[in-house]
């Protein structure tokens, strides 16, 4: 299992990369694809590129100072789609339980209105 940090950044390598082909990527290039509340450097960007090669979600094939040729393997794709349906999962589940409150509630309005429509009915 990744952490946050992890899937973050192998995220932004498979944004760089197409298909099954070799890219080559500068870390400050990883970086800002990840956007500017990023607290990454290179190191940390190295780190985890060799724990991702390590683990055989990535492949490296040369890697000079802060720049990497890789290619995401398909260990890498597989945890990315399933780290997509998690998020599409839970923001359907979301929405669901949105629209289950509010046909709840409608639900107990439209009950109690009946309730007192009876309820004064019988005693007039």
């Amino acid at each position: 299992m990744l952490d946050k940090k992890t899937i973050s950044v192998l995220k932004s390598m498979s944004k760089l990369a197409s298909g099954n082909a070799y890219k080559v990527v500068t870390a400050d290039e990883i970086i800002s694809l990840m956007g500017q509340k990023s607290q990454y450097d290179a190191d940390i960007i190295k780190q985890i590129i060799d724990f991702l090669e390590k683990q055989e979600y990535i492949n490296i094939k040369f890697s000079e100072e802060n720049t990497y040729c890789y290619s995401i393997l398909p260990k890498g794709r597989i945890t990315l789609e399933q780290e997509n349906n998690k998020v599409g999962y839970k923001q359907e589940k979301s929405k669901f339980s949105i629209m289950s409150y509010i046909y709840v509630a409608i639900a107990s309005f439209v009950g109690t209105m009946l309730a007192l429509i009876i309820f004064f009915l019988a005693i007039v």
